[in-house]
């Protein structure tokens, strides 16, 4: 009996101690629950992550500001709601592990839309650049008329006033790099809706608009004219653009324009940490840019006064020049591709106002009146603009 006793015993104090020890395992597993709720608000607060931003190529949510009434919360609660997805606590951490894991563990070679090509290259994907490279999205005429439409209109809004107009087409990279993308897609180029846009504008209309990507294509036989690891031509392409901008200003009389000249700048290849393509993947930090070719003036030009905004909330915020021996005034309305033309474009006219944005602004234009206004769209972004949409934006009378 006694030894039946000393088992029961025995039993009991094992469960005892096996639930002493489920217990406190469960209130472990409860606590670290709870802590990992709360880092993130920490670093919400405190800004604890010091993992470098990852390069998103878009302007991240603004905390909204507070609702005035009951008819702005629903709005209000939408805009924290897009403020917390973009800002919640490591989230920085976690977008960088995520791509290091897609890319590396999984051989994710697409996600995040970005396309490895040959050789290091590397091309973003969005949106539809396979369909618009091969051709197989179009504009339709009614597309094209409301682009003529658009245009036509912007140019006689401002001939009106005494100020000429000049569209371009920033080339995407595949239109200008298309033997460094994959083997299975570099192959299958086919009429792009930049040549349908050109080849109709020819036809129909007399907008000044000009293609850049004959100059732009042959430049590559001197230097690479694109950057490998990122969206954006280099300084070399980009000034090779800006020759042809400023050889049509001529033709349309604009002042009078002294020519671009290579041989007032320094072509030189500084190599730099990897672009915004990489930095989607993650791997920002261990890329080396190759084609990273500046263009950097000579120390006998004249010094250019500028002010140019930083990339970031306030990225489209007016970047402007001014330049002793330029004459008149120009405006620019661009994307991330003009920001390149402010040096050798600033060194053309007496005062550069650049605008990162589509749309016209006229109060600006109406109040300083600039001699000229050129209007830039690069190639992805126009292929799906709507121009009439635009228009509206415009708000020209």
């Amino acid at each position: 009996m006694s030894d039946n006793r000393d088992a029961k015993l025995n039993s009991a104090n094992a469960n005892a101690n096996a639930g002493g020890v489920r217990r406190w395992l469960d209130g472990l597993l409860i606590g670290l629950f709870a802590a990992l709720l709360l880092v993130p608000l920490l670093d919400l607060a405190f800004h604890l992550d010091p993992t470098k931003p990852p390069s998103e190529n878009r302007v991240l949510a603004a905390c909204p500001p507070a609702p005035h009434g009951f008819g702005d919360l629903k709005k209000y609660m939408a805009g924290w709601d897009a403020y917390f997805s973009d800002h919640f606590g490591f989230r920085r951490c976690l977008v960088m592990w995520h791509n290091k894991m897609a890319w590396s563990l999984f051989q994710d070679k697409n996600s995040r839309k970005v396309l490895e090509g040959e050789d290091g290259w590397f091309y973003i994907t969005e949106p539809w650049m396979i369909e618009h490279f091969r051709g197989a999205l179009q504009f339709t005429d009614a597309d094209l008329q409301a682009w003529q439409k658009l245009l036509e209109h912007r140019r006689d809004w401002l001939a009106a006033r005494g100020i000429k107009f000049l569209f371009i087409v920033a080339p995407d990279k595949q239109s200008v790099y298309p033997e460094n993308l994959p083997p299975w897609l570099k192959h299958l180029g086919g009429r792009t809706k930049a040549d349908q846009f050109f080849d109709y504008m020819k036809k129909h209309s007399t907008v000044e608009v000009l293609d850049v990507r004959p100059a732009v294509i042959a430049g590559k036989q001197i230097a690479p004219t694109y950057l490998k690891t990122d969206t954006h031509w280099n300084t070399f392409g980009s000034f090779l653009a800006c020759e042809e901008i400023v050889r049509r200003l001529q033709t349309m009389q604009v002042l009078d324009l002294p020519p671009l000249s290579e041989d007032d700048y320094i072509r030189t290849n500084r190599p730099a940490p990897g672009g915004d393509l990489v930095g989607m993947r993650g791997m920002k930090q261990s890329t080396v840019e190759t084609a990273n070719i500046t263009m950097l003036p000579k120390p006998g030009l004249a010094k250019l006064e500028s002010y140019v905004p930083p990339v970031g909330p306030h990225a489209k915020d007016m970047a402007t020049t001014k330049y002793a021996p330029g004459h008149g005034r120009a405006f620019f309305f661009t994307d991330s591709f003009g920001r390149s033309w402010i040096n050798p474009l600033g060194r053309e006219f007496a005062e550069g106002n650049y605008f990162w944005q589509y749309q016209l602004e006229p109060k600006p234009i109406e109040d300083r009146k600039p001699e000229i206004v050129v209007a830039e769209m690069l190639e992805r972004f126009f292929n799906v603009a709507d121009p009439k949409e635009l228009g509206a934006q415009d708000a020209l009378p």
